[in-house]
């Protein structure tokens, strides 16, 4: 009775160890800073979206939409459940983003990080903060804070 229980034992470990070596890996995470365009400082508690493109690399219906919103430091994390897309594309949905729209490719984030570039937009003038490093695997994004008039009136123009 003994041999059967070790043989059965030594079969479910080795089953077990062979089937956790064939996952998939884990996509990578995503990290977004959100700064203020003026001061540089992040802005905590502002929803942000992230758009993962289709394996092919496009934005159609098998996009992906996350959502998050910053914490104390402006950094919102994003981890994908899925494969991982060639291209994300980041919003800002409160705020009037003052980074030029634009695609980031996903390994270019993972492996050195992005600084998205400033917008040429009358919102986002003068941009007076210093251009952060970006630390591997996050996007800086910049956004103009806008206050319950701007958001009524950005709101009545679209």
């Amino acid at each position: 009775m003994r041999v059967l229980l070790f043989i059965c034992a030594g079969l479910w470990m080795s089953a077990s160890t062979l089937s956790q070596g064939q996952s998939a890996p884990p996509a990578p995470s995503v990290r977004v800073r959100l700064l203020d365009y003026k001061t540089g400082r992040p802005l905590k508690g502002r929803y942000v979206q992230l758009t993962l493109s289709d394996p092919s690399g496009n934005y159609g219906p098998d996009a992906v939409l996350l959502k998050g919103k910053t914490g104390a430091d402006g950094v919102v994390v994003f981890r994908p459940k899925a494969i991982p897309s060639p291209r994300v594309d980041v919003v800002t949905l409160d705020d009037m983003p003052c980074t030029a729209p634009e695609e980031f490719a996903t390994d270019v984030i993972v492996q050195q990080g992005i600084v998205g570039t400033q917008a040429d937009v009358p919102f986002c003038k003068p941009h007076t903060s210093p251009i952060p490093n970006p630390r591997p695997g996050e996007v800086v994004f910049y956004a103009h804070r806008l206050n319950l008039w701007q958001r009524f009136r950005r709101s009545i123009e679209e």
